[in-house]
């Protein structure tokens, strides 16, 4: 399992202290050319994770990105509580950071809230659970101090869009003036460009799943403008459904997508079966290696039929480790036959302590403390030995 060093206790010490008036902010029930971004500081690659100097010492990663090898990544999801104090924030975050160490990655992607009223509103804005850039500055230190490449991806939340109506989601949204929608959301992003362009962020993902707003040309005017603050990587993340059959090209540094493709496999399926229909999938994109295309999310519940519906959180039924095992084991397998950029999983809920973990209880789309957390470790530390 994972190595806990002083992180693992003072978080634990600080919950103690905080538990009586805090706690955790509820997670979503969704699962969100030319350049070259600078690599993380040098790291010397080594047979596993060392240590990293100076305060809050931790794990470092053994094998750090560079141009030419894959984003070995893990979603962080941050679903800020404002109370918590600074101290437990930068005790959770040196815990995170620890386990996706642990885990054999070299990138981290933290995506978090932001959010609009209503399908039709033309604005966007944070919310009570968006982290502010000071606080996400905490992370994104502690991730830096450890070598991993970051990612920062602001994800917009559907809470008020399906309690309005069901059939509703990020990627549906219908503004009546869309100038005015992407102004407000360029008002927001900006102090978090300013932030990824203060602590080395590699990559900002300037949209996630927006589905109904792809192929405006105002996002080249948005991609324009974050390239006057942050001279890092710009990215997008398509839907899985879109992405195979889509034209439109984001006017962007790094295309990715958020992969749930539906298969139509039973639970006893193989891993050979299940990687057979993740490249049929992928074939309606196209054939072949696919080396500038990112995964930026890749997961599956732990429960039974979730083959034909990976994106369904919680269907109600018990755990099933190895149904979500086996999904895990084919992503990797077709990502590295593809040649792809890297893929990252989905997800790390920054509130849930790795260490404390209850794999029977937790929410199903969790891997910490379950089979598939070891098949993460097994994906990263071979792909690396063959790149």
């Amino acid at each position: 399992m994972i190595r806990l060093g002083t992180a693992g206790a003072t978080l634990a010490a600080v919950f103690v202290m905080t538990i009586a008036g805090t706690g955790c902010a509820a997670a979503p029930q969704d699962r969100t050319p030319a350049f070259h971004p600078a690599a993380p500081p040098p790291v010397t690659a080594t047979a596993g994770p060392q240590t990293r100097a100076g305060a809050g010492a931790g794990p470092t990663v053994a094998y750090p990105w560079q141009p030419g090898r894959p984003e070995l990544g893990v979603q962080v999801y941050w679903d800020d509580n404002p109370d918590e104090p600074v101290e437990l924030v930068r005790a959770k975050a040196r815990q995170i950071v620890d386990y996706v160490v642990d885990l054999e990655a070299n990138a981290l992607c933290v995506s978090f809230p932001f959010f609009t009223d209503t399908a039709r509103s033309n604005a966007v804005h944070g919310g009570r659970t968006t982290p502010t850039p000071e606080r996400l500055g905490i992370l994104l230190d502690e991730a830096r101090r450890s070598g991993l490449r970051v990612t920062l991806r602001p994800t917009l939340d559907e809470r008020t869009l399906t309690a309005a109506n069901p059939l509703d989601w990020r990627g549906t949204i219908r503004p009546g003036d869309r100038d005015a929608w992407f102004a407000s959301y360029r008002r927001f992003l900006t102090p978090y460009l300013a932030l990824a362009a203060r602590t080395g962020v590699a990559t900002v993902v300037i949209g996630t799943e927006l589905s109904s707003l792809e192929g405006d040309p105002r996002w080249a005017e948005l991609a324009a403008y974050a390239r006057t603050l942050f001279g890092g990587e710009t990215g997008y993340a398509f839907n899985w459904d879109v992405f195979v059959h889509t034209a439109v090209r984001m006017p962007v540094d790094r295309v990715g997508v958020d992969a749930y493709p539906e298969l139509p496999l039973s639970d006893d399926a193989s891993v050979a079966e299940l990687a057979a229909g993740w490249h049929s999938w992928l074939d309606r994109r196209a054939r072949g290696q696919m080396p500038s295309l990112l995964l930026y999310e890749v997961g599956a519940p732990a429960q039974d039929g979730i083959y034909r519906h990976p994106a369904n959180p919680n269907n109600g039924g018990p755990v099933n480790e190895v149904v979500q095992q086996r999904w895990f084991a084919a992503a990797c397998q077709m990502a590295r036959e593809r040649s792809l950029a890297g893929l990252y999983w989905w997800r790390v809920d920054f509130h849930a302590g790795p260490a404390t973990v209850d794999p029977l209880r937790d929410r199903h789309e969790s891997f910490a403390g379950r089979a598939a957390e070891q098949t993460i470790r097994d994906c990263f530390s071979g792909w690396r030995a063959v790149r």
